[in-house]
């Protein structure tokens, strides 16, 4: 059985204060909802409590990860890639023939990439998909020997990989950052890997908070029309705060972690933005119904995909030295 409190006595300290914060609030949203369920309107009501239970789901099943096994977020996240692959390819018009080549992505590509991300192996995880990713796909689908719609076929599968793999896998390599810091200190890869998770994922209930109270003026209507300046800059703006709240689980000085916190969720909200242009070229409001009140799991994971990359290498290269300098497995 898992020991969910034994696993939370063993996190940092940092970690520790926000799983109580996050928690807290679950607790206060779920009251609040059910307090005002009579003067909300009842699509709104089955909306916030689907959301609410959703993220319920999200961070027990964190924790239970974690607890299992320090590294245990690395395969909850390549759990993530493969299933935002199979909602990605579902939603797409992809060719028979591009069967052998889906089966390379899915079990040869993205469980190497995790060992890779697993062994601690730097430079092959930051060069396999893109470079050898982008060379082995075109190869498997000349193998169904038929040229029409080739080009289309490489630049979707390889898409996919590096948004949902390799995007997502930069959170997952976070955990391994542990030899960066001095084991005493109140932070280590997996609080760098909340800090990201928690600043992005709350700036995007932000934005839907202020969104439906204040929202009038739609950033791109025909693309995302939920998206609107006014939750923008609020859910932006209270993210940023949060993100300078908690600089505790980084190494971040006060003025980095805001700058850091505008980054990341302005890179989330560019990665939401993305998403949404698929699913309108794709006519699908959702990717999927996994979460209920979210849709699928890349509804809930599009802004992490662009923000992902970016603050992984920001970390890299300010404050992972030893990264740089040997770039080999430890």
């Amino acid at each position: 059985m898992v020991d969910l409190a034994g696993a939370f006595l063993r996190l940092p300290r940092a970690a520790q204060l926000l799983l109580v914060f996050v928690l807290v609030a679950l607790i206060l949203a779920t009251l609040l909802t059910f307090t005002l369920r009579r003067f909300l309107p009842p699509d709104l009501y089955t909306e916030l409590k689907n959301r609410i239970k959703a993220w319920w789901i999200i961070v027990l099943v964190q924790v239970a990860v974690v607890s299992i096994h320090p590294k245990g977020s690395i395969f909850l996240f390549a759990f993530v890639s493969f299933w935002a692959l199979k909602e990605y390819f579902t939603a797409l018009n992809v060719r028979a023939e591009d069967r052998f080549a889906l089966f390379v992505a899915f079990f040869i590509l993205l469980p190497l990439n995790y060992l890779w991300i697993l062994t601690e192996w730097y430079v092959m995880f930051l060069i396999f998909v893109p470079v050898y990713g982008f060379l082995s796909i075109p190869f498997f689908l000349l193998l169904s020997r038929n040229p029409k719609g080739f080009t289309d076929s490489a630049g979707k599968i390889h898409w996919g990989l590096m948004a949902f793999v390799y995007g997502i896998g930069h959170i997952a390599y976070l955990v391994n950052l542990h030899h960066l810091y001095d084991p005493n200190a109140p932070y280590n890869g997996l609080t760098l890997m909340m800090f990201l998770v928690f600043v992005v994922e709350m700036s995007d209930v932000f934005q839907y908070v202020f969104g439906k109270l204040f929202g009038r003026r739609k950033v791109w209507p025909s693309i995302s029309p939920g998206k609107t300046w006014e939750g923008l800059i609020g859910g932006v703006a209270a993210a940023v705060v949060l993100g300078y709240l908690f600089r505790f689980l980084t190494p971040f000085s006060p003025l980095e972690s805001v700058l850091v916190s505008f980054l990341i969720t302005s890179l989330g909200f560019i990665g939401g933005g993305v998403m949404s242009a698929v699913k309108r070229d794709l006519g699908r409001k959702d990717f999927g119904y996994i979460l209920p009140g979210h849709g699928g799991i890349i509804d809930r994971i599009d802004s992490l995909c662009w923000a992902a990359p970016i603050y992984f290498h920001y970390i890299a290269y300010f404050h992972g030295h030893y990264l740089l300098i040997t770039g080999t497995r430890s």
